[in-house]
């Protein structure tokens, strides 16, 4: 049930951070609260299931994470958010 927890944490940090980057940009209570979710989810791999699930839990927040917001926005509907414009 704790991997369903942590899983979860991971996705909802990951959900705030495109809120926060798409939505509310800026420094603000969405892109905290993602970082403290992704916090959250390392400490109870590690208290939870040792170091060995704590470290890949870490290496998937801080390698897997990254790399799905940017495929998100590199992606058909992260396209239609992103600014294209050119102004001469």
């Amino acid at each position: 049930m704790n991997i369903l927890i942590i899983l979860f944490l991971i996705f909802l940090g990951i959900v705030l951070l495109l809120i926060e980057f798409t939505i509310l940009p800026g420094i603000t209570i969405a892109g905290i609260g993602g970082l403290l979710l992704f916090a959250y989810s390392i400490y109870l791999a590690f208290t939870t299931y040792g170091t060995t699930a704590g470290f890949l839990t870490l290496g998937f927040v801080l390698l897997v994470a990254p790399i799905l917001v940017v495929r998100f926005f590199k992606g058909k509907a992260g396209r239609k958010m992103v600014l294209n414009t050119v102004i001469d």
